[in-house]
């Protein structure tokens, strides 16, 4: 069993944590850097393929845990994202927005840097579309509270009421 931290480790958000064992290599969360000082790691490639990756397992809904999944799924990733429910409603609804809002400052930003005959440190283009989003809704397969899911035939993952947001869940591999 290896466990690579790849986000949220000193600082609070960004969570991504990959796990891999029993011949699979699992994803946990995939949030976004929402402080100003490491908001550039959300351009940054993750340090894994996209592909490689067999499952995403999402713990809530929140941006910080859930908001870099279409990018992922723009990068390559094809297979399950597990969650509960209520998260992967949620995440609808957060994913969509978070979209909308880069596509429409991407926007505000090109005319302002036209404006001011200037280029900025990254690129002009939102982080990830509608598009994208749209997209990584599809992958998402919801899991009960307490029912197992088995992944391989040395992996089952259930998850439980972690009590922090509505469907947010703690799991055991």
């Amino acid at each position: 069993m290896k466990l690579t931290f790849l986000g949220a480790a000193r600082q609070v958000t960004g969570s991504c944590y990959l796990l891999e064992t029993g011949g699979l290599r699992l994803l946990i969360d995939c949030g976004m850097f929402q402080e100003r000082s490491f908001l550039a790691r959300n351009w940054d490639s993750m340090p894994v393929a996209a592909s490689s990756i067999d499952y995403l397992l999402l713990t809530h809904a929140h941006l910080d845990n859930s908001g870099l999944i279409p990018k992922l799924v723009r990068d390559g990733f094809a297979k399950r994202i597990l969650s509960t429910p209520a998260s992967r409603d949620l995440a609808e609804v957060i994913l969509m927005d978070a979209a909308h809002i880069q596509e429409e400052d991407a926007e505000f930003k090109k005319r302002r840097h036209r404006r001011e005959r200037r280029k900025g440190p990254h690129p002009v283009a939102p982080l990830y579309t509608t598009c994208d989003a749209q997209a990584s809704l599809k992958l998402f397969k919801t899991v009960q509270y307490g029912d197992p899911k088995r992944l391989n035939e040395h992996v089952t993952v259930t998850f439980h009421d972690a009590g922090h947001i509505l469907g947010s869940a703690t799991r055991r591999c």
